[in-house]
């Protein structure tokens, strides 16, 4: 400890003598330890924590296989029937529990308001093991129709709208027109997951804050269809994930044996965290890998700057050793210094991680899962004490290695220039830029595959168009509007208000918005078909109106769009690629077909439209089924406005004649089409930002390696480059000569990171769209862009050396 304490004291006062080279060191350090220790408390909250629940290894997300449709979804949400009878005969499973998105129109105590919610079954948060901060959970007698009007309420919407008074508890709210019982307020903070997470297929991500029994209802009990909700379940101690879902498998073949068709039924069975996390697990993780290499590049960098300051201080470390120094001892003290510069690059790095991890909290997507889970704790400093302690080790050990082997006879009679060690360090050096090289070559090459993929995507044609349309969400309460004839009659006269106002240029209605995971899916019954229903196409359906179209822009290819002239008359219109798969090689229009099984109204096409990317922007085109929203609505519809002038302009015009119709319709934020497309691209929008950011740290830190290294080499060679001057070599010829030297092991580096980038082809292709990872425009690109920064850094240094008078180089070694 006294000889660990005076080699502290030693590193501490050589970098008082060098406060400028330790303020470069410690500054570049604590950005690449900054950067990894914000990357990874993401990472850490997202993929690596267990789940705020009770015993979380046993939690599994359940969904259902069925193999006809696998090429349209590997997976799909749950039957309500099937989910019955998984709680009798799946004995691997302790505990199951159902779960369905809805929303509300809440009408209590102040504004009317729509507000998110969720059906679940009365086990849930027993089995997840959460609490209610005030007040109970739910009771099982509770979770059956009629007795289900009780509900549970999110921290945040009862300090929102209750201002966190307790006596909500046993107050009666109003619900879509029915009075519920308010029993518990769950606690703060708590993230439960939404359907987006549990499933699949496309759906949205809204954060439920009213929580109703789920109290299954005999219409949902439809053992062929109705496909519509998410499951969580809890396995038995010791049984294993594939164990579980060998035995649901056999009880989906039991299930699938009492059908009236012939279809095979499969499950899907994923451990709860890793369910939650799959969209974003692939792209943080390449992140991870991003901001790890920026790490290693600073690393790099930090060597390369004390092999240069090692050969000045070759004389003093001479002297130490002809006074008995070991080559241990001066290693230690050396490595003393790096560990010195490490923790204070790293507590450094904590204060910039803190700064960064706000900002990219600030621009990261709003459906990133736990996202109120990623903080910087003691877990994440102790990540970043052992990224510090890691970092001294990997830029210390070469230059400290080097300084302990040193030779005291040669080293003071050559007073430190032109020794041995100086050739040495100059093959290190260039070592050392090749890794470099290599290391921000390949998160370019990243940068460059994402950023290509990204222009690709957003070129791409989505089927509508955006420009100056908005949208706001309605729900329509059962209590005021029971049937379809007054929901028609309320659509028609919103719209047709909404039409007149100044600046509207069209309006209509629909219940899916492209690109807002608002959809649903049935079966097309050809007119005479005996196919078994399970065989028939499966397509997308939205009840719309008739100006929908020329409101979101989707051109007409053939026939017409139906109109309110075709009362009750059943009419559709389907997409190109509808048509083209169910009756291909003919035209579609006058041919009839049911939506669903044989006991539904047959339809006739009376026109076909352009087709419309309406899940995700890299999703092929749906197959789509439009109907008349008159003949087949929902209590959940969008209006839907397209404007003359920023649509932001008018919304309080459009929300003032939705009030004056019915003044207790909450009428939520309209939200600019724009805006939702937007927030499509947002998980992607936001790798490629914080990939090109490290990227391009990482070639602005590998030009400071190249510059040193360079600018270290040719003051090594002073005396031989007098030489070749005074013997009559020319200025242009002695850049060139260093110039192809320097950029040597730039070209090996560029060629080791074109390597990597192949390598790492599995993590990046599931990143891309439109473009592959071997793609020869931004091979190119990335190589033109590292050679060309390259050679400044190798031209500064050379031509500021051949420049120079050779007398000032001759008289250097004498």
């Amino acid at each position: 400890m006294p000889a660990f304490i005076s080699d502290l004291r030693y590193a501490i006062r050589m970098l008082r003598r060098n406060p400028g080279f330790a303020a470069v060191v410690i500054l570049i350090l604590a950005v690449g330890i900054g950067a990894n220790t914000a990357m990874f408390s993401i990472v850490d909250g997202v993929l690596l924590r267990a789940l705020p629940f009770r015993e979380p290894q046993n939690l599994v997300a359940v969904e259902e296989v069925i193999p006809k449709f696998s090429h349209m979804a590997p997976a799909v949400p749950v039957n309500a029937a099937h989910f019955l009878e998984w709680r009798k005969q799946w004995s691997s499973a302790e505990e199951l529990a159902l779960l369905g998105g809805m929303t509300f129109n809440l009408n209590s105590d102040g504004e009317p308001e729509r507000v998110s919610g969720a059906r679940v079954s009365s086990n849930l948060f027993s089995m997840l093991g959460v609490r209610a901060q005030i007040g109970r959970s739910f009771l099982e007698e509770e979770d059956r129709p009629g007795r289900d009007q009780v509900v549970m309420i999110s921290d945040a919407l009862w300090q929102r709208r209750f201002h966190g008074d307790r006596s909500v508890l046993g107050r009666k709210i109003v619900l879509d027109g029915k009075p519920y019982e308010v029993i518990g307020v769950l606690p703060a903070g708590l993230r439960m997951p939404t359907l987006a997470q549990l499933f699949t297929v496309s759906s949205t991500g809204t954060i439920a804050e009213i929580w109703k029994q789920f109290a299954v209802r005999d219409d949902e009990l439809d053992s062929m269809g109705d496909f519509n909700f998410a499951c969580i379940a809890r396995l038995r101690g010791g049984v294993t994930v594939s164990r579980a879902l060998d035995e649901l498998n056999a009880v989906q073949a039991r299930i699938a044996r009492g059908l009236p068709e012939k279809v095979e039924l499969r499950a899907s069975v994923e451990p709860l965290d890793k369910k939650m996390t799959t969209r974003a697990r692939q792209g943080l993780l390449m992140l991870l890998a991003a901001v790890a290499a920026i790490l290693l590049i600073v690393c790099v960098n930090i060597a390369s700057l004390l092999i240069s300051r090692a050969s000045g201080r070759s004389r003093e470390m001479a002297v130490r050793a002809a006074l008995g120094a070991s080559g241990a001892r001066l290693l230690r003290q050396m490595l003393t210094e790096s560990v010195v510069i490490a923790i204070l690059g790293g507590a450094l790095g904590v204060g910039l991680a803190y700064l960064a991890l706000h900002v990219m909290l600030a621009q990261a997507p709003a459906d990133l899962p736990r996202l109120n889970e990623i903080g910087i704790d003691g877990r994440v400093l102790l990540v970043a004490f052992a990224l510090s302690l890691g970092s001294a080790v990997l830029f210390g050990i070469a230059p400290a290695w080097r300084n302990s082997r040193t030779d005291p006879q040669r080293d003071l009679k050559s007073g430190g220039r032109g020794s041995s060690q100086g050739r040495e360090a100059g093959r290190l050096g260039a070592a050392l830029v090749s890794v470099e090289v290599a290391l921000s070559t390949t998160c370019l090459l990243a940068a460059g595959l994402l950023l290509n993929s990204f222009v690709r995507l957003a070129s791409i044609d989505r089927g509508f168009d955006v420009e100056r349309v908005m949208t706001v969400n309605l729900s329509l309460p059962p209590s005021r509007y029971p049937d379809m004839a007054k929901r028609a009659q309320f659509v028609r006269r919103v719209v047709d208000r909404v039409k007149a106002l100044p600046g509207v240029s069209a309006a209509g209605m629909t219940t899916a918005v492209p690109l807002a995971g608002q959809h649903s899916t049935n079966l097309v019954s050809v007119e005479g078909t005996t196919a078994p229903v399970m065989e028939r196409p499966l397509v997308e359906f939205s009840s719309v109106s008739s100006e929908y179209f020329a409101v979101i822009g989707i051109p007409l290819i053939e026939g017409r769009i139906f109109d309110e002239k075709d009362g009750d008359h059943g009419v559709a219109v389907i997409s190109a690629l509808t048509a083209a798969r169910v009756w291909p090689g003919t035209s579609a229009i006058g041919k009839r077909f049911r939506l669903g099984g044989d006991d539904r109204p047959l339809l006739e096409i009376v026109g076909i439209t352009g087709d419309v990317r309406g899940d995700q922007p890299q999703a092929p085109p749906n197959r789509t089924v439009y109907v008349p929203y008159w003949q087949r609505d929902r209590q959940d519809m969008a209006l839907m406005v397209r404007t003359r002038m920023d649509p932001a302009s008018i919304a309080s015009s459009v929300r003032g004649e939705i009030r004056s119709m019915d003044a207790q319709l909450p009428v939520p934020r309209f939200r600019p089409m724009q805006e939702i497309v937007a927030a499509a691209f947002g998980e992607r929008r936001f790798q490629l930002e914080l990939v090109m950011l490290f990227a391009a740290v990482g070639l602005v830190l590998a030009s400071l390696g190249i510059y040193g290294v360079v600018s270290y080499s040719v003051a090594q060679r002073r005396g031989e480059m007098g030489i070749r001057m005074a013997l009559g070599a020319t200025g242009p010829a002695l850049r060139r000569m260093v110039l192809a030297e320097s950029l040597r092991p730039v070209a090996v580096g560029l060629a080791a990171g074109l390597a990597a980038t192949m390598a790492l082809s599995r993590i990046l292709r599931g990143l891309l769209f439109g473009v592959g990872v071997a793609d020869p425009a931004t091979m190119t690109g990335v190589m033109i862009v590292v050679l060309a920064v390259a050679a400044v850094a190798c031209y500064v240094p050379a031509s500021r050396m051949t420049n120079a008078n050779p007398v000032t180089w001759l008289r250097y070694e004498q």
